[in-house]
């Protein structure tokens, strides 16, 4: 058969893609799909860093048990939106009228095609509602080609299993789209060959004389001995339209260059020496890249600071650290360790909130307080700060009634449970602020999805 898009004939001869998982028997034309390989190749080197996504319809016959592929036709994609194969209002019409000619000229459409160039072989979401809107048929398949840089494209076929669903993760069985062989010309027969068109293409006619037709050498005058055939008058020259091969050419871009790929593979071969000579002659420069390395070593990053600070009052020591530090933050838990003087140190374990706080207050009875407060982080490693409190005792006040100084002692101590209670609870409205914010925030997220999901297709 002949492909409608550039006249050239297709190979009758059908190769088979087959999976256990695929209830029917696929076959398609080689021809037609290295035609869909080329189209998807240059496209991936038209632009840089992962070219342009094209795609189109696949044409062929179903017979109830095999599917065959025999033809294609390209849709003209105005990537609307990036060069990824995203199809706009724009693209849907053309789609739907390119299945309805494809119906019409004795094919039918068995499917369609597309390009991953920078994921690989899969159905995305969107892929998968073009599947739904426009091959809506048990039988109707989808295949992704993947091109590349320097091996052979990829490609695989998805279907829709026995119970409807589609298994779009990836194909059940990828497959290599090499180049085709070119097959020799048969003996004695012409082979036309056309040069190849230069990187800069014509977009407009351009408008030649007849004489430009001319051959460079001029033709020998004739003798005037011989009767000459009569001359037509001389007519002024006209402009003459250049072929029609020229007329038609679209803008297009300059294609790379082939020679590229050949560099690159030098520069490779070239560094792969240098490894290797490297390597061997390692016992010479190794050692002193070592001792290099160790002169220049950065000092180790110093733990982070806990902001560890006393401040007493009338006897009344506030034991403070950052509450903000990333450390303190990040402590599954830690332990204040204060020593008064005495021959033993007070260890007084503190949980996530008391670390939130940031505060803790003891009642010194003397001079000198060393305060220390360890953090222990959940991979397992601790971190440690200590401070020293030097100050004279408040003056002691008359001995007052033992009632009172107790009522007073106990309300100090309730004060101070209050106030590291308070400081707890603030630490913990202040988490449970922040869980209520993350919430909203993806409470808001799924409300738009729903309403982006709700909203009618533009036809």
């Amino acid at each position: 058969m002949t492909d409608s898009k550039n006249g050239a004939e297709l190979s009758t001869e059908l190769s088979t893609w087959t999976a256990p998982e695929c209830p029917f028997t696929i076959e398609y034309s080689p021809r037609a799909l290295d035609d869909i390989r080329l189209a998807v190749v240059d496209a991936f080197f038209s632009l840089p860093r992962g070219g342009a996504e094209i795609g189109g319809i696949l044409c062929g016959h179903w017979d109830g048990e095999r599917l065959s592929i025999t033809d294609y036709a390209a849709l003209d994609c105005e990537h609307a939106f990036g060069p990824s194969f995203a199809l706009s209002p724009r693209d849907e019409t053309q789609l739907a009228g390119l299945l309805a000619a494809s119906a019409r000229n004795g094919s039918r459409p068995v499917g369609w095609y597309h390009s991953h160039t920078r994921s690989e072989i899969f159905l995305s979401d969107a892929d998968q509602e073009i599947h739904r809107r426009f091959f809506p048929e048990p039988w109707q398949v989808a295949l992704v080609l993947k091109p590349h840089t320097f091996h052979p494209a990829r490609a695989g076929f998805f279907f829709r299993d026995s119970g409807g669903g589609i298994h779009a993760e990836a194909s059940y069985a990828e497959f290599v789209l090499a180049p085709l062989a070119v097959k020799p010309a048969p003996s004695g027969a012409p082979v036309k060959v056309e040069p190849e068109p230069s990187p800069a293409l014509i977009s407009e006619p351009i408008p030649f004389s007849q004489r430009d037709l001319q051959p460079a050498s001029p033709a020998p005058a004739a003798s005037p001995k011989q009767p000459a055939e009569p001359e037509e008058p001389a007519r002024p020259e006209e402009p003459v339209a250049p072929p029609p091969s020229l007329l038609k050419l679209p803008k297009m871009r300059a294609r790379p260059s082939r020679r590229w790929p050949m560099v690159v593979a030098a520069v490779l071969l070239a560094g792969c020496a240098l490894g290797a000579a490297a390597y061997w002659k390692r016992d010479l420069w190794l050692p002193r890249v070592a001792a290099m390395a160790q002169r220049r070593a950065p000092a180790p990053a110093p733990p982070p600071a806990l902001g560890l600070n006393t401040i007493d009052s009338e006897g009344q020591l506030q034991i403070r650290w950052d509450r903000n530090s990333p450390a303190v933050q990040r402590a599954s838990g830690g332990v204040l360790s204060i020593g008064a003087g005495g021959p033993s140190r007070q260890q007084i374990p503190l949980d996530k909130a008391h670390l939130l706080s940031g505060v803790f207050t003891f009642a010194r009875q003397t001079e000198r307080v060393d305060v220390s407060l360890g953090l222990t982080q959940p991979d397992g490693r601790s971190s440690r700060e200590v401070t020293m409190f030097v100050g004279k005792l408040p003056d002691k006040t008359p001995a007052a009634d033992p009632a009172v100084q107790e009522e007073r002692d106990n309300l100090a101590k309730q004060v101070a449970k209050i106030q590291t209670d308070l400081d707890a609870e603030i630490a913990r409205n202040a988490k449970l602020q922040k869980s209520m914010d993350q919430m909203s925030k993806q409470l808001r997220a799924q409300q738009r999805s729903r309403l982006a999901n709700q909203a009618p297709d533009k036809k």
